[in-house]
C-alpha cells in the first residue's frame, strides 16, 4: 500500500466485532496501519473476543462501560456517542484518515458513518447491499442500510445479489465473494481441534433471540417464549441470552417461568469459539439472528429462523426454515429435528477478509 495514512475502523456491537476481527487480523498480517475505535454500543465479552481472535485492544473507546441493553441505556449511549464523537471532530483527531470502515446495519453503523463524513473521511461499508422488501421490517436495520449506502464511498457487498441491490448508488461497489463471517467461523472451527464430521452429538438444541422487532412486540415475545418452553419439553434447550434479551425477560416477567421450565437452561453470552462449539453439538438452532442464519447455512446446521421475513438468502430452501412466527411451523420443525444428527459442511474456499484488504490496499 503506497498510501501510508492509517485507516479508521469503528466497531459497535458483538456481531460487528466477530465479522470485523478477520479483517483486523489480515491488517496485522500485512502491517496495514489502522486505528481501532469501539463505539461502546456493546461492551460485554469484548475482552473475550479480543483474546479469541488475537486482535489488539481498541485505540479508543467512545463510550466505555455502557451496554445499550435497554431503551434507557440506548438513549444514554446515543447522547454519549455524539458527545464523544463531537470532541474528536472538534480536535480533528480523525481528519486525514484514508478510509473509515463501518460494518452492518446497527445504530453504531449509521452514527459512525455520519461522524466520518463530518470528519471528511471516505466511508467504507462492509456487508453492504443487504435489502429487505419492506422499509420498516426489520426496523431500524433496513433504514440504516439505505442511509449508510448514501454515505459510503466504497460498498463491500458479500455476494452478487447484494451488489446488485446497490445499482444506482454512488461510489465503488465490490463483491467480496462471501461474508467475513466465513473467516471468523473458520478460525473458531479450527479451535475445536478434533475432526467433527457430524454435528448434533450433544443431545440438545440452541435458542438465541435478541432482535428488537421480537423483543419490543409483546405478542411476539410471548409467542416465542411459549414456543421455546414447549420445545424444551421435547429436547433440552440451551437458551443463550443477549443482554437486551436478559433485560426484557426480566422486566416482562418471563424470567421466572423460563427458569422453572424443566429441560431449559439459560446461558450467558459467551465468546465466539465457545458459541460455535455449542452450535456444533446441537441438533438444531432456533434464532432470529442474521449472523446466526449465515453461520448455520455455512455449517449445515438445521435452523429455524424466528422472523416473519429475512433479507438474507443464506440457507433458505436448504437447512434454514423461515418460521414466519407461525406456531405450527415452529412445532413441526422441533418435532422433525429434535435429537437428530447432521453433517458438518466444509466451508467454501477463499477469504472475503483478504479480498477486502486487497481492495483497500489497491484503492
Amino acid at each position: 500500500m503506497t498510501d501510508s495514512r492509517p485507516l479508521l475502523v469503528l466497531v459497535g456491537t458483538k456481531a460487528q466485532f466477530i465479522k470485523t476481527a478477520p479483517i483486523l487480523v489480515e491488517f496485522d498480517k500485512r502491517q496495514v496501519p489502522y486505528r481501532l475505535v469501539y463505539t461502546g454500543q456493546h461492551s460485554e465479552t469484548f475482552d473475550l473476543l479480543e483474546s479469541a481472535f488475537g486482535t489488539r485492544a481498541a485505540d479508543d473507546v467512545l463510550v466505555p462501560d455502557v451496554e445499550a441493553a435497554t431503551h434507557g441505556r440506548f438513549a444514554k449511549w446515543i447522547l454519549a456517542f455524539w458527545q464523544a464523537a463531537g470532541i474528536r471532530l472538534w480536535r480533528r483527531e480523525w481528519r486525514g484518515a484514508r478510509y473509515g470502515l463501518v460494518h452492518g446495519d446497527t445504530a453504531s453503523t449509521l452514527f459512525s458513518a455520519i461522524a466520518l463524513r463530518l470528519a471528511g473521511v471516505p466511508v467504507v461499508h462492509v456487508e453492504a447491499g443487504l435489502r429487505s422488501p419492506r422499509l420498516l421490517e426489520p426496523f431500524p436495520e433496513e433504514i440504516v442500510r439505505r442511509l449508510v449506502s448514501r454515505l459510503s464511498a466504497v460498498h463491500l457487498a458479500p455476494d452478487a445479489f447484494a451488489a446488485g441491490n446497490l445499482a444506482g448508488v454512488g461510489g465503488r461497489i465490490v463483491d467480496t465473494g462471501g461474508n467475513t463471517l466465513r473467516d471468523a467461523l473458520a478460525m473458531a472451527l479450527a479451535r475445536l481441534h478434533e475432526a467433527r464430521p457430524e454435528g448434533g452429538d450433544g443431545g440438545y438444541a440452541v435458542a438465541s433471540i435478541h432482535r428488537s422487532e421480537n423483543l419490543s412486540r409483546s405478542a411476539d415475545l410471548d409467542l416465542l417464549m411459549e414456543e421455546v418452553m414447549r420445545a424444551a419439553m421435547s429436547t433440552p434447550i440451551r437458551f443463550v441470552l443477549h443482554p437486551a434479551t436478559r433485560e426484557k425477560i426480566r422486566s416482562s416477567g418471563w424470567l421466572a417461568r423460563l427458569q422453572a421450565q424443566p429441560g431449559l437452561q439459560l446461558l450467558e453470552r459467551m465468546d465466539y469459539p465457545d458459541f460455535v462449539r455449542l452450535l456444533v453439538g446441537s441438533s438444531f438452532l432456533m434464532t432470529d439472528g442474521g449472523s446466526n442464519q449465515e453461520e448455520a447455512a455455512m455449517m449445515g446446521l438445521p435452523t429455524l429462523l424466528l422472523r416473519r421475513a429475512t433479507e438474507r438468502p443464506d440457507g433458505l430452501d436448504d437447512n434454514v426454515v423461515l418460521s414466519g412466527l407461525d406456531r405450527g411451523c415452529i412445532r413441526d420443525f422441533v418435532a422433525r429435528f429434535a435429537g437428530k444428527r447432521w453433517s458438518l459442511r466444509l466451508l467454501q474456499a477463499g477469504s472475503p477478509s483478504a479480498r477486502i484488504v486487497d481492495v483497500l490496499c489497491d484503492a
